[in-house]
């Protein structure tokens, strides 16, 4: 089967990098893709040049406006010579023109939509309104990448159901023993203790102030050494520092900033804690879960869903006490920890590895080729 992906560009991001984890899945199972971006080459994008190195065929119909008729005609003409089994659309202009194009050419489409913000209606109301208008008319199916993103996104569509393909999460890379113990070293005293890590962006949403806050009280209930770890950038960062250190905590929290190792993070901590007030479905969170990790989080977004009680613990948010209460139990039950870590793997490995994705999608491919 040939499936021709469209996306609005292929600049860095969620749903830009799944292009990436799409080919590479395309090729193990012996179909074809195709990737058609409506932006200028992205010839510097580490996303473009990882398809390029896998010999997929990418190219670039620059969209200077929504109603750009010259690359629309472009875009069609190239669908229509692509001979796709399939078109998948990505991203709002591409899910609007990809759709449309599909249609004219005569090939069957899906789309997929990856915004779980609750501020959907109102930020650029008329490109949300058309892309509805569109896919509930021509595409075959609507792929939701989430519980949460359906649950968002399913009131403009009606009755027209919502079809729910949650992301997988891309396969870690080994990390090296003696990896694990330097950054060991480097956070705990001696390399000994409990290190809890949490990754995200510095900002509201992400609920860090309560995790500082849960963190004291769990230091307070344990006899062990235990350090917070932080990665990630963001406005707040200044604010939770001035925090940490009110709190007395300078020494046992570390803002590592934004960080190209994170799977090595992961493999050195003990503990995973999400405070978060807000999110769609967490990808930190599912890469702790594969590396092992026992994951103690807030119940946002799809993690209910996606931590299963043999895997880990979910808690209402905003509930500091309860989360202080459950990182200091785990810091003492090393049992415990290693039972949650190996379920949650497993669990990961079972329901979001690429390979499950794929088989999810070309279902859907197959049912949509043949109606």
């Amino acid at each position: 089967m040939k499936v021709l992906q469209v996306i609005d560009s292929l600049k860095v991001g969620g749903a830009q990098r799944l292009m990436s984890v799409f080919a590479q899945e395309m090729l193990r199972g012996g179909h074809e893709t195709e990737i058609i971006s409506l932006s200028t080459a992205e010839t510097e994008s580490p996303i473009y040049r990882d398809l390029k190195e896998r010999d997929i065929p990418v190219s670039n119909i620059p969209l200077r406006t929504l109603y750009d008729r010259r690359a629309y005609r472009q875009l069609r003409e190239a669908l229509a010579e692509s001979r796709a089994d399939v078109v998948h659309t990505q991203l709002n202009y591409a899910n609007i023109l990809g759709t449309t194009a599909a249609r004219r050419a005569g090939i069957p489409s899906v789309a997929s939509l990856h915004n779980a913000s609750v501020h959907l209606r109102t930020y650029k109301p008329y490109r949300t309104w058309l892309e509805t208008i569109v896919l509930k008319r021509h595409s075959r199916r609507i792929i939701a990448c989430g519980y949460t993103v359906a649950r968002v996104q399913q009131p403009r569509f009606g009755k027209r159901a919502l079809e729910v393909v949650p992301n997988p999460v891309p396969d870690l890379p080994e990390v090296p023993a003696s990896t694990i113990r330097a950054l060991r070293a480097e956070f705990l005293p001696d390399g000994k203790g409990i290190l809890v890590i949490s990754v995200g962006r510095l900002i509201p949403e992400k609920g860090y102030s309560d995790l500082i806050q849960a963190f004291r009280l769990a230091r307070e209930q344990c006899d062990l050494p235990m350090r917070l770890l932080i990665a990630g950038k963001g406005y707040l960062l200044d604010d939770l520092r001035a925090q940490a250190a009110a709190n007395h905590q300078q020494g046992a929290i570390f803002f590592a900033g934004e960080r190209d190792d994170v799977p090595a993070l992961l493999a050195a901590s003990d503990i995973y804690a999400g405070a978060s007030h807000f999110e769609g479905q967490s990808l930190a969170v599912l890469e702790a879960m594969l590396s092992g990790l026992a994951v103690v989080a807030t119940d946002v977004g799809d993690n209910r869903q996606v931590i299963q009680e043999a895997c880990g613990r979910v808690l209402p948010a905003g509930r500091i006490d309860l989360l202080a209460d459950e990182i200091a139990r785990l810091a003492k039950d090393a049992g415990e920890r290693k039972r949650l870590g190996e379920n949650a793997r497993r669990c990961v490995k079972a329901r979001y590895s690429p390979a499950a994705w794929l088989a999810q999608l070309m279902e859907i491919y197959r049912e949509v080729q043949h109606e």
